[in-house]
């Protein structure tokens, strides 16, 4: 089974609607990226051709929304202002690619021009490459910049400028420059107002906002032409911008990956942090969160072969471990989260499966002792209760939108996921120890078996399938349940095919699992509208692709590992392969009910990621 053979095709849109419906981003490793729409119409206050992260990976700051083209009559942006999409560009689109980089493709007459974006590697410095054929004039292209959080459209801060033959430094909060191989540069400072993101409207955010312009670069073209412009918190030339921009394009087509057209996604992820490594959660907004980061690194990193690069994401998690408690924000240090430790047990054992590296088992040892220390008694937080389970307080699971305050789900108790992780987490403890030949102290192989037995408590035989919190019942049909069906030996075979059943009838859809079952009155078909909405329906029917990767171990687990069904488990995922192949990445949600639009993070990381290793799961031994 092969995904992504073909040659990429040009996305062509057939008008400005569907060009906005297409989203694209290139990252630098810092946690900066570039990112617009396919007719680059910026449609949100995260778009832009430099957002920098100027305390790598995080505090991002919007720096050059965009760059207007013009040669003669013609125009090649487009700008949502009041009732009005001007210039409009996207009618001289012929094609947009990202093979691998974003490129656009333009035709007016017998004049063609090529437009590429990159980023420097490990640099906050974008490269927009222009190539053009049959021109002769000049060609004018005008920055458009800002100076502010990526979070929200703003007022424009104070902005000076120091120019010189080529370029400019604009000086504001963040010190940046913009500049050319070729084109002058020509100062004229003006204000253009009333820029509008339609998306952040649909989000019920901050939507409008002014933008401002140091100059412009002007260029005479006598047929053909080549140049770059260039946007850098870092320098003020580059001297060979070609051979970086064909260093990054080289170095994007070498990744390797189960679904090569996630492979560019996969990296982007993967981001310092001042001298480890870490994963970011998703773009455009958010940072690296202990939880994501661990659900996502096996298909991430050991998915895609990138052993070293999971071994010191583990490392820089672990080193941020407190009590035992892994961050929720690796930057924030927040440790308000009750799996995220639980997961970690877990990437780690896939890391030693993957890699038979006893080395850094042992240096992790102690950590996962820590783990279940912390768990093995009571917290404030969260902890073991005399039946061996693990009770939390609100909130605290994956599960965690507030409202006001007020948990929307606060799966207080004892949850169905957290304990099924809770007695794998023993379990590979006690097999971690057997690979090390560690002693290996006996309450933990027998809190695990007390576990095993207490959670029988879980079944709900009036729906067939788990309570999703007990101590008090919820018998919410959830898709938590499917953690426990999948880990060995602690469901009856029974149980799990019931959980099978229930889960596809119920919460299974083309693009991942329902949050909650259609039948239940709280059930929210639509994730849309102002925040507040959105967070009432965040897991309350909202669908999550990540979910398709347990999903497909439980139907292996199930149905053992025959074609007919891996087969099976392909056609469950073949929706968002298909979806990966057109867009080259994976969203955060999607709608509960028809049609089921996308929302959230345009990239995820444990979308991508489980959708990786499900799709690694499936293929031919």
């Amino acid at each position: 089974m092969t995904v992504g053979a073909a040659q990429p095709q040009p996305f062509q849109p057939a008008d400005y609607s569907q060009g906005t419906s297409r989203e694209w981003l290139v990252a630098n490793g810092l946690g900066s990226y570039a990112s617009s729409t396919a007719n680059c119409s910026n449609t949100r206050a995260y778009h832009g051709l430099l957002v920098a992260a100027t305390e790598p990976p995080a505090r991002k700051r919007l720096l050059l929304a965009s760059l207007d083209e013009e040669l003669g009559e013609f125009r090649l942006a487009n700008h949502q202002y009041p009732g009005a999409i001007y210039p409009q560009g996207f009618s001289h689109l012929q094609g947009f690619w990202t093979d691998p980089l974003p490129r656009f493709c333009y035709q007016m007459g017998t004049t063609t021009l090529e437009k590429t974006v990159s980023m420097v590697r490990n640099e906050n410095s974008t490269i927009i490459s222009y190539r053009i054929k049959g021109y002769r004039g000049l060609i004018r292209i005008v920055p458009l910049i800002h100076d502010r959080s990526f979070h929200a459209a703003g007022d424009l801060p104070p902005l000076h400028q120091n120019t010189w033959g080529k370029g400019t430094t604009i000086l504001s909060q963040t010190r940046f420059s913009i500049f050319s191989d070729l084109a002058r540069y020509i100062p004229q400072e003006r204000v253009y107002s009333n820029f509008e993101y339609e998306e952040e409207r649909r989000r019920g955010l901050g939507w409008k906002e002014n933008l401002f312009s140091p100059g412009c670069f002007e260029l005479d073209v006598s047929g053909e032409a080549e140049f770059a412009i260039i946007a850098s918190t870092w320098r003020s030339s580059l001297a060979n911008w070609r051979a970086d921009q064909e260093s990054e394009r080289e170095r994007l087509i070498s990744l390797k990956a189960p679904v090569p057209p996630l492979a560019r996604a996969a990296d982007s992820f993967l981001v310092k942090r001042g001298n480890a490594l870490s994963l970011i959660a998703g773009y455009h907004w958010f940072d690296d969160w202990g939880r994501d980061a661990m659900i996502a690194l096996p298909g991430i990193l050991l998915s895609t072969g990138r052993y070293e690069a999971a071994r010191l994401v583990l490392s820089s998690f672990a080193g941020a471990m407190k009590d035992g408690v892994l961050p929720n924000d690796l930057g924030a240090r927040s440790y308000n989260t009750v799996d995220a430790s639980l997961w970690f047990v877990q990437a780690t054992s896939r890391y030693f499966d993957a890699t038979g590296d006893l080395d850094f088992l042992a240096e992790l040892w102690p950590k996962l002792l820590d783990v279940v220390e912390r768990y093995s008694r009571p917290g404030d937080d969260f902890g073991a209760d005399e039946d061996g389970l693990i009770n939390s307080g609100p909130a605290l699971t994956w599960m965690d939108a507030r409202v006001d305050g007020r948990p929307v789900t606060s799966r207080t108790g004892k949850c169905c996921e957290i304990n099924a992780l809770w007695y794998s987490a023993l379990r590979r403890t006690e097999s971690l120890s057997r690979a090390l030949d560690m002693p290996l102290d006996p309450k933990i192989p027998e809190l695990a078996d007390k576990v095993q037995k207490s959670y029988l408590r879980f079944w709900n035989s009036e729906n067939g399938c788990l309570f999703d919190v007990i101590d008090h019942e919820d018998a919410s049909i959830r898709p938590n349940q499917i953690f426990a069906a999948i880990v060995p030996d602690l469901l009856p075979d029974v149980m799990r095919r019931s959980i099978l059943e229930v889960v596809a009838r119920d919460l299974l859809t083309p693009f991942g699992l329902r949050t909650l079952s259609p039948r239940d009155p709280r059930y929210a078909g639509r994730y849309a509208g102002e925040p507040k909405e959105r967070d009432r329906s965040y897991h309350q029917g909202t669908v999550w692709p990540w979910l398709i990767g347990p999903y497909i171990d439980l139907l292996l687990a199930v149905g053992g590992r025959s074609a007919e069904t891996r087969e099976k488990g392909l056609e469950a995922l073949r929706p968002l392969l298909d979806l990966a192949e057109g867009m080259g990445t994976i969203p955060e949600v999607f709608d509960g009910d028809l049609p089921q639009n996308p929302g959230g993070c345009i990239s995820q990381a444990w979308s991508v990621g489980e959708v990786l290793r499900a799709y690694e799961e499936l293929r031919d031994e």
